[in-house]
């Protein structure tokens, strides 16, 4: 009987297909396995070196940061971490071919912004604990700061108008002087010719004429201070609209309503400009006369002596002759009707406040810190800088907005003074005086000291300048004393004028004081009540002879009280107004030069924050070996992979 195999070929052809449909199958969901587990390598890989954060830099100031050398360096070390996963023994075999950082960014770049985020998450998540200030209440804070800051500068422009002021009235007063020696020599000439005595007429004559041509010189002077005066008046209300956004409340009507007393001024001293230009006329027409007497004077003289003539005769010439001079000056002599009278106030009281003003032109340091505190001479080297040397960097193209809002910058300057030294600080760094350098960014320490407490100064000075005009008992102390200092004479805005210098003294020598407690470890109210004032006007005067008033005021408060700010919450505040690029890349100075300290190679641009990497492999197939399937698949030996990972602290 003869057998067929159509049957068993037939089963075997349908058997191959089967398993190679089966082989295809297998190996397509094993492809797309590998390549998940080629993604899972390349992720665990950034994972791995990720976990190489630099230690020094978490425990001193909470950053997480990757230090590394070159790109290379990277790549190298991802390709061995990825290896790891590629070389076990599993279904996915695949050989790396290569790894290529596509994206590198360092905690430094973009201008410092992704330090802000990493100071950000870390105080959000807990480290906020008893904050002097809260974030939703940064924007009220900063504008109290630069509100005090605003009042500053208006109040350095109404000083310069006080100072302008004094020129003035001295100018004032030098023609009154003169106009006063014009009419003493002027009866003196009388006197001289009503006694018919030649030698003392020329010698009042020529004192009337000295006096005389010099007023048209100090009416010049007098002339150029008033419109100054003027000028100056007009900028002072030009820089109020400037700044009025920067005033609080009812304000700007308390700061206009102080400048209301140069408008009076400068108003009635127009009519005294009037009566002095009037005598400057006056002046020249009895120079004129003074000429004419002269001529009879010197025409008597000439016949005294004469050859052909007795004695008797020329006597009675000389006689006629001074008769008739001194006739022709009483007649004619124009006398002065101006009732201006010279400032005869308190000198002594006007030299001491201007003492107090000149305090600080020798420098704060010696005037407000405690007796026997050593200045640090910490010095920055600018080499290696961050701020110095990183320049801005494309890596987010909308633009880094981390840390621009109030409650963030709030969050970021708790973070500063937690991490950064300052003037107070007994923690020994290279550069002690950490915040003040945030603030001010100078090379040296006692730089950014004198820097940081001038700056606090202005803002001390003017929210107490704000207190005093709120105070009607401190503004009517302020009259008193500028009645004292002016004396009757003068213009009555004058006292008004005067009271508003005082009170700007006052503000100013308070806030001394507010430094000197500070700086002694003390804290000292943003908004004072009248039980935190330090500084009696008497105690004001006794600066003015160099005596600093005792830190143990009435109040008793000082040292000791715990209402208000210390001197680091202060310099938080004043962060607030500080650039913000500037600010972060200062953060980062101080953290590489503190580091360093320790580590001399390490570079704060050399710390990764965020790494993207794209890695290719060739996976090797398993259910391809039978030659229908690698015919199906073109005989290919092996496929690709690709994955791509990012990773960011």
């Amino acid at each position: 009987m003869k057998r067929s195999g159509e049957i068993t070929v037939f089963l075997s052809m349908c058997t191959l297909c089967v398993w190679a449909l089966l082989c295809v199958m297998l190996e397509s969901a094993r492809t797309a396995g590998s390549r998940y587990y080629f993604q899972v390598a390349a992720g665990s890989g950034l994972d791995t070196l990720f976990s190489r954060y630099h230690r020094r830099l978490w425990e001193e100031y909470r950053i997480f940061a990757l230090e590394y050398g070159t790109e290379e360096e990277i790549i190298r070390d991802l390709e061995g971490y990825i290896n790891e996963y590629l070389s076990v023994n599993n279904w996915y075999p695949a050989k790396l071919e290569s790894v290529d950082v596509t994206q590198l960014i360092g905690i430094a770049d973009d201008q410092g912004s992704y330090l802000a985020e990493e100071v950000l998450e870390f105080m959000k998540a807990g480290a906020a604990v008893g904050m002097f200030v809260k974030p939703e209440e940064g924007e009220r804070f900063l504008k109290d700061v630069t509100e005090g800051g605003s009042v500053h500068e208006l109040s350095k422009i109404y000083d310069d108008q006080g100072r302008q002021m004094q020129k003035l009235e001295q100018a004032a007063e030098k023609l009154i002087e003169n106009m006063q020696e014009q009419e003493r020599m002027g009866q003196e000439i009388e006197e001289a010719l009503e006694q018919e005595d030649g030698q003392e007429f020329f010698k009042a004559a020529k004192g009337f004429r000295r006096a005389a041509e010099k007023y048209a010189g100090l009416m010049r002077k007098y002339e150029k201070q008033a419109l100054a005066l003027a000028d100056s008046q007009q900028q002072a209300m030009e820089k109020i609209d400037e700044v009025q956004e920067d005033l609080q409340e009812n304000r700007e009507a308390l700061f206009r309503q102080r400048w209301n007393p140069y408008d009076d001024y400068i108003a009635q001293d127009g009519d005294r400009r009037k009566e002095f230009a009037l005598w400057e006329d006056v002046a020249k027409s009895n120079l004129m006369l003074l000429e004419e007497t002269e001529m009879l004077v010197q025409e008597d003289e000439g016949y005294t002596g004469k050859e052909n003539g007795s004695e008797e005769d020329s006597a009675k010439e000389t006689e006629e002759s001074l008769k008739a001079a001194a006739a022709l000056w009483k007649n004619q002599y124009i006398k002065s009707r101006v009732t201006l009278k010279a400032s005869s106030g308190d000198r002594e009281k006007q030299n001491l406040l201007e003492q107090v003003k000149r305090l600080t032109e020798g420098g704060l340091l010696e005037l407000v810190m405690p007796e026997g505190t050593i200045i640090s001479s910490g010095t920055f080297t600018a080499e290696d800088m961050p701020s110095q040397c990183i320049s801005a960097k494309e890596t987010d193209k909308s633009g880094s907005t981390k840390g621009s809002t109030l409650p963030e910058q709030v969050l970021i300057n708790e973070y500063c003074g937690y991490y950064f030294t300052n003037a107070l600080s007994t923690v020994s760094h290279p550069i002690q005086y950490e915040l003040e350098y945030l603030l001010h960014g100078a090379l040296e320490d006692r730089e950014n000291l004198e820097k940081t407490l001038t700056e606090l100064l202005a803002v001390r000075e003017g929210m107490n300048l704000i207190h005093i005009l709120s105070d009607a008992q401190k503004r009517n102390e302020a009259k008193a004393l500028a009645l004292i200092i002016t004396g009757a004479a003068g213009l009555t805005p004058l006292v008004e004028i005067t009271a508003c210098i005082i009170m700007g003294i006052w503000a100013l020598g308070e806030s001394i004081q507010d430094l000197r407690i500070l700086m002694a470890g003390g804290k000292v109210p943003l908004w004072k009540q009248k039980g935190d004032w330090n500084t009696e006007l008497d105690n004001i005067l006794s600066m003015g002879r160099g005596q600093m008033p005792d830190m143990n005021t009435p109040t008793g408060q000082q040292i000791s009280e715990e209402r208000g700010f210390s001197y680091e919450q202060y310099l938080k505040l004043l962060l607030l107004k500080e650039d913000l690029q500037a600010k972060h890349l200062r953060m980062l100075d101080l953290i590489q030069m503190n580091i360093r300290w320790q580590e001399p190679g390490f570079y704060i641009k050399k710390c990764a924050y965020r790494v993207d990497i794209c890695g290719r492999a060739c996976g090797k197939h398993l259910f391809f070996a039978l030659p229908i399937v690698e015919n199906l698949a073109g005989k290919k030996d092996g496929y690709d992979l690709e994955a791509s990972g990012e990773k960011a602290y």
